[in-house]
């Protein structure tokens, strides 16, 4: 629980840092080429391929030509600084019992590899694609401290609405 609230956090927080933020809604591969596809309209149109700005009507379409330009420009060199988050990739595409609404996450990764990419997941599997960071669930004490630090002051019993979040959260 939280992966998406930890990615929305770290994104508001490094916005500047990138060039461009893509949200990617992960949580099947309809959802995730719908999402790809909405960043179309707003690349810069000098910076889509001559064929693609011929044919308007894709731009923002949900066709695999408009994935495709969308991921070829995030590989373009002098576009360096982006960050894709993929969100929910919870669907296991390697499983005994075949999941219609799963896929591999690799294939939407742009060509280059100078921009980042985090992704928020379930799959313990995808550890082995670049550096992982296992999110586990913390007990009070360790909630109690983050809240302390976030707040910039002691979380306690004189802020009852903040522990009993910290309560549920731990709870979990």
């Amino acid at each position: 629980m939280g992966k998406t609230q930890l990615a929305a956090a770290f994104a508001r927080k490094h916005q500047k840092t990138y060039s461009a933020i893509l949200w990617l809604d992960g949580s099947s591969e309809t959802t995730l080429k719908r999402s790809i596809a909405l960043y179309a309209p707003r690349i810069p149109k000098d910076q889509l391929s001559s064929s693609f700005r011929a044919n308007s009507e894709a731009l923002g379409g949900d066709s695999d030509t408009t994935i495709k330009e969308v991921l070829n420009w995030l590989s373009l060199p002098m576009n360096n600084k982006w960050l894709i988050i993929f969100d929910n990739v919870d669907r296991d595409n390697q499983t005994q019992e075949p999941d219609p609404d799963a896929y591999d996450v690799n294939l939407y990764f742009p060509e280059s590899d100078h921009g980042s990419i985090l992704i928020t997941t379930r799959l313990a599997k995808l550890e082995q694609l670049a550096d992982a960071h296992r999110l586990d669930k913390v007990d009070i004490e360790k909630a109690v401290a983050i809240f302390s630090k976030w707040y910039g002051r002691a979380v306690g019993k004189s802020n009852s609405h903040i522990s009993s979040l910290i309560i549920r959260i731990a709870k979990s």
